[in-house]
């Protein structure tokens, strides 16, 4: 049993300080929910079940009070972490009197709303044992998997460092967190994903800041390495970092000190580094984008990990497993697949890898909603063909759209900027489409680097997920 990222749901009716614990959370690893609302937090807890809720006092309509007692009236367990303005201080110690975890003032802190939720996680994960058929499981029977397991396992309590190699989707971080959780290093997992954070932030991000040492540096910051001493440091993506920081990572990697930015202080770190990437390295040295030296740093052990299509053999054992996960998530009843279901499932191809398969089945599950899915069952949703009978309908306000460009009518727009921000978001939007939401494979269809693929998808409030469910993938 391995420990996937932990939920967290933000909730405050100010967009901004929700964007803002949501970026400063996001970069530790966790996966973010967000509500506005507290009647629409209380739905959002119920239904996906998030491992804490950051719950803000003062909101209209349904104060956090009020929120606070209609999750505890539907059954909601989990802790929960009060923020508040300095004159709702004695409301917020009453919500935890009335059994909130813990209280932060507004503003918040970056250290002290990590330590909070930090705290909540660690308290939940020690109280909660891990169920039979949970995320949380490595699921596979293919000789090919089974393999790649026997090697994580064999060299797990050594020091070596570990380059996972294999294409989007096939489980790198699942393993590398295998691999972690056999060691003897019962510290930190910490998690730096290269691709997603600009080149500008990945050195803040790894090695720490001094307050001051930039603009926008307003308070001290731990580096990604500190916060994995004694542990394991997993660069994911490390493809794509930059050749600067790969010489400061080398470095950090030989000498085992680091210094902040700002800083003339060095500090010893002992991490074991453990890597990931689908690119092709010795490619990337060929074409002077990757450090050969680094690369030998980083691959003294190598483990391939299989594409879906060398393992089909375990396609079926994963269908029924995501398909518990789904109807748990999603507080539908227990679905299962009939066998030529999954037999239909196995003869797909998942360029996606695990991560598709896994969106399938989560999307048949919660279109069909059947305690047994057939074949037939299957090949409707592969064919967008929803046919629910009229009987079981209820009516529920349509998801809005995304704009497409024949129903814009791009000559009222006044400014040059917004004509191009316009025309840039709906281009995103279509080639995500195009490409099965696959963000690495639309980077590269678009011609750009998967980091600023990034950076353009928070620029224009691009929910690729909320995409996904609305239009389904499109391979």
């Amino acid at each position: 049993m391995i420990a996937m990222s932990k939920r967290i749901l933000i909730v405050d009716d100010e967009k901004d300080i929700v964007e803002a614990i949501a970026n400063i959370l996001t970069l530790e690893g966790y996966a973010i929910l967000k509500a506005y609302r507290g009647y629409e937090a209380v739905k959002t807890a119920v239904n996906e079940k998030p491992d804490l809720v950051i719950l803000d006092v003062k909101m209209p309509i349904m104060d956090g009070m009020d929120t606070l007692h209609e999750l505890r009236q539907k059954g909601f367990k989990k802790p929960v972490i009060i923020i508040s303005g300095h004159g709702d201080i004695k409301t917020a110690v009453e919500a935890v009197r009335l059994g909130a975890f813990d209280f932060l003032e507004k503003p918040l802190s970056r250290n002290g709303l990590l330590i909070a939720v930090q705290n909540a996680v660690k308290t939940t994960a020690e109280q909660e044992p891990t169920e039979p058929g949970s995320r949380n499981e490595i699921i596979g029977r293919d000789p090919a998997f089974i393999q790649c397991l026997r090697v994580a396992e064999r060299i797990a309590p050594t020091t070596a460092p570990v380059l996972i190699t294999g294409d989007t989707g096939t489980g790198k971080e699942v393993v590398a967190r295998y691999i972690h959780e056999y060691s003897k290093r019962k510290k930190n997992f910490v998690e730096v994903n290269c691709a997603a954070i600009p080149d500008e932030l990945i050195e803040s991000e790894l090695f720490g800041h001094m307050k001051g040492s930039f603009t926008g540096a307003i308070a001290d910051k731990t580096g990604k390495f500190v916060a994995a001493d004694g542990g394991t440091l997993f660069l994911d993506e490390i493809g794509d970092m930059s050749l600067k920081t790969q010489a400061k990572v080398l470095r950090a990697i030989q000498e085992k000190i680091i210094i902040p930015i700002g800083s003339n202080t060095p500090i010893s770190v002992n991490v074991r580094i453990i890597s990931a990437t689908n690119k092709n390295l010795a490619q990337e040295i060929e074409e002077n984008r990757f450090r050969e030296d680094l690369f030998y740093r980083l691959n003294v052990i190598e483990l391939r990990m299989p594409s879906l299509s060398e393992r089909k053999s375990d396609i079926p054992l994963m269908a029924d497993h995501f398909a518990t996960i789904s109807g748990k998530e999603n507080g539908l009843k227990q679905a299962q697949f009939t066998d030529d279901a999954k037999t239909l499932l196995a003869e797909r191809d998942y360029p996606g890898n695990v991560r598709e398969l896994k969106n399938l089945v989560e999307r048949i599950v919660v279109i069909s909603q059947k305690s047994t899915i057939s074949m037939e069952d299957v090949k409707m949703i592969l064919d967008n063909r929803f046919d629910i009978p009229g009987e079981d309908f209820q009516e529920k306000a349509d998801l809005p759209a995304p704009p497409s460009p024949s129903e814009t009518d791009f000559f009222k727009i006044n400014s040059l900027k917004e004509f191009r921000d316009r025309i840039e978001r709906l281009f995103i939007i279509e080639k995500l489409k195009q490409n099965g939401f696959n963000i690495s494979r639309t980077a590269e269809i678009m011609e750009t680097p998967r980091s600023n693929l990034y950076k353009k998808l928070e620029q224009y409030d691009i929910d690729v997920k909320e995409l996904e469910a609305y239009y389904g993938k499109e391979i």
